[in-house]
């Protein structure tokens, strides 16, 4: 690719230089639906291992960690709470909608129960508040 020309600046002390406009840079993952079979298989590969694999060597996949540690923040009444996370995250753990990985098929592959957290978020007022203002803006009421 070469470099266009954007502008002319002005120097006193010699004749006008060029301002070059740096070129696009082409995106480095193009669309899913151009991607080959093999880019694809290792996309789901990384996905797949992204969602399951811990930090810390335990059992616990860092994705239900997270869920666990905004369930915390929320409980403790942090200020700083990101509220689209935990709102997708409330969402993600009741089965509201999937994500990339279902919440059920990331306890699946890692042996958990999918009810300890569904529990946790139902025997609580404050998360269960939550979890019910999430389904009423996802799916609205018939009242």
């Amino acid at each position: 690719m070469q470099d266009e020309v954007a502008a002319w600046q002005l120097d006193m002390f010699g004749g006008p230089t060029p301002i070059v406009a740096a070129a696009p840079q082409t995106d480095p993952l193009p669309d899913p639906q151009f991607w080959s079979e093999g880019v694809m298989n290792k996309m789901v590969d990384a996905l797949v291992s992204l969602a399951t694999d811990s930090r810390r060597g335990d059992n616990m996949p860092e994705s239900l960690m997270d869920c666990c540690a905004l369930l915390s923040e929320r409980l403790r009444g942090r200020k700083k709470l990101e509220v689209e996370d935990y709102r997708a995250t409330l969402g993600w753990v009741m089965g509201f909608w999937d994500g990339a990985l279902s919440y059920q098929f990331v306890c699946a592959i890692n042996g958990v129960d999918p009810e300890i957290l569904q529990d946790v978020i139902m025997s609580n007022p404050l998360l269960k508040r939550d979890m019910e203002d999430v389904r009423r803006e996802c799916f609205g009421t018939l009242l």
